[in-house]
């Protein structure tokens, strides 16, 4: 009996247009995932950048709020690096963050002593 060749012959020119089209999707798969670690790089950076500069903010006014007496408040206040307010008994403090945010902290006079109201981050920009 005879062998019968059940492979037909193929020429160098389909693998090698195959493997072109392989190593062709391989780098353009290897160029977006190091753009899409890039941006989370990026984006990792940013969001570093915007929470330190959160807690220096916030350690600027716990500082300043530790500072405070409740019986020269309003000299103390000339003081203060940031925005302030007086509204009835409460004070609000603003340190700015960056351009677009600022943390504000409201302070209130109540049985004679000094207490936070409330710490926020509020826009920066009205």
């Amino acid at each position: 009996m005879a062998k019968k060749r059940i492979f037909s012959h193929l020429g160098i020119g389909a693998p090698l247009i195959f493997m072109i089209f392989v190593i062709l999707v391989m780098c353009i798969l290897s160029v977006l995932s190091y753009l899409k670690a890039n941006s989370f790089y990026e984006s990792t950076i940013r969001q570093m950048n915007i929470t330190n500069q959160y807690y220096q903010a916030e350690s600027q006014l716990f500082k300043f709020y530790y500072q405070l007496d409740i019986d020269n408040i309003d000299s103390k206040l000339k003081n203060w690096e940031g925005d302030y307010k007086k509204k009835n008994n409460q004070y609000v403090l603003q340190a700015a963050m960056n351009n677009d945010f600022k943390l504000e902290m409201i302070i209130e006079i109540s049985n004679n002593q000094l207490e936070i109201i409330s710490l926020k981050k509020i826009s920066g920009r009205e």
